[in-house]
């Protein structure tokens, strides 16, 4: 067995002992993560793409991927992947490593501070990797003016620092972090989605109408089968931005993010019509990835911002749609 499937088979069984359902919703809902991020960081998984003279795993991006996958599908309640990679820009960089989870986000200039106006996993992060066009800071989240965005058990709210903290750290702008956010996002979504496809099945096998289980009912099964469409396409396309080079490179990024965001759409309304009202429910498991497949959706740009980057990168070369995405994206 390879490494990679080690960490793979290792990561799930972390995953199953910790990360239950129950737990998911009392973070959700306000109890803190610190426990859970603490028993992560003690089996290693911190640290997945670090050398391994720094005592990380020195992994590759495609098994970051798979790994995020199974994250996307149990609704982790962490910000491992920017964890993962912002770490490794401190290390490059030679910089110090900081203890504790860390959120990336856009960021721009407040007079002498700083706003990021949406920070996936802010509530669950002690630091945020801010990305400007100078380079990117990394911050304290505990030093940040805090406002939550009103969704319900969001994490992801806006932070304002009025003015850089002393243990500010600065990055060089040698890497592009809305391609490596819609990359990761785009892997989060598959692996959300999978999940979705599987609660849909299970339900739609169990449900019981008119005295047979409303998966026997043909227009079911039919929205069943575009669903494991959309669920497989997304896990495609976010295998494309990951894959090669630990660094995400932009137009499969964008290609991945756009189409794993449109999916999203198409999954969540599915799944909601099969369940009917049950599935909005507190109670119901769906929701745990219904409501996340929605905010990745939006998270380092949606497919309304993605498609159009495409369009004009495409515009810009000589040749037609085909030789542009052979050019660009990684072969199968």
């Amino acid at each position: 067995m390879s490494l990679d499937n080690l960490i793979l088979d290792a990561f799930g069984q972390w995953l199953e002992g910790e990360v239950s359902a129950e737990r998911v919703r009392r973070i959700d809902l306000g109890e803190s993560a610190d426990g859970l991020w603490r028993s992560l960081a003690e089996h290693g998984f911190a640290d997945l793409l670090l050398p391994e003279e720094l005592g990380g795993a020195a992994a590759s991006s495609e098994t970051a991927c798979h790994l995020l996958f199974a994250a996307g599908g149990a609704a982790l309640p962490l910000p491992l992947a920017s964890t993962w990679w912002a770490r490794l820009a401190l290390a490059e960089a030679g910089l110090a490593l900081p203890e504790g989870p860390i959120a990336l986000a856009n960021g721009e200039r407040d007079g002498q501070g700083l706003r990021c106006h949406a920070v996936p996993f802010a509530a669950q992060s002690c630091w945020v990797l801010a990305t400007l066009a100078e380079g990117a800071w990394l911050l304290p989240a505990e030093s940040a003016q805090r406002r939550a965005d009103g969704v319900h058990a969001s994490s992801t709210e806006e932070l304002h620092w009025p003015s850089l903290p002393d243990n500010a750290q600065r990055l060089p702008p040698n890497r592009d972090w809305r391609a490596l956010g819609a990359a990761f996002s785009a892997a989060l979504i598959a692996g959300a989605a999978e999940r979705v496809l599987q609660l849909t099945l299970d339900y739609a096998t169990t449900r019981q109408q008119f005295g047979k289980p409303v998966g026997g009912f043909q227009a079911i099964q039919q929205q069943i089968s575009v669903l494991a469409e959309e669920v497989f396409a997304a896990r495609m396309a976010a295998q494309l931005a990951l894959r090669g080079s630990t660094w995400p490179q932009g137009i499969p990024a964008a290609v991945a993010k756009a189409r794993c965001s449109s999916a999203a759409v198409r999954i969540c309304n599915i799944a909601h019509a099969v369940f009917g009202a049950i599935g909005v429910t507190e109670e119901c498991e769906l929701q745990l990835y219904t409501r996340r497949l929605y905010a990745w959706r939006s998270d380092f740009g949606s497919e309304a911002y993605w498609q159009p980057q495409i369009g004009r990168a495409a515009l810009r070369e000589s040749g037609d749609s085909l030789a542009f995405l052979r050019r660009h994206l990684p072969a199968a």
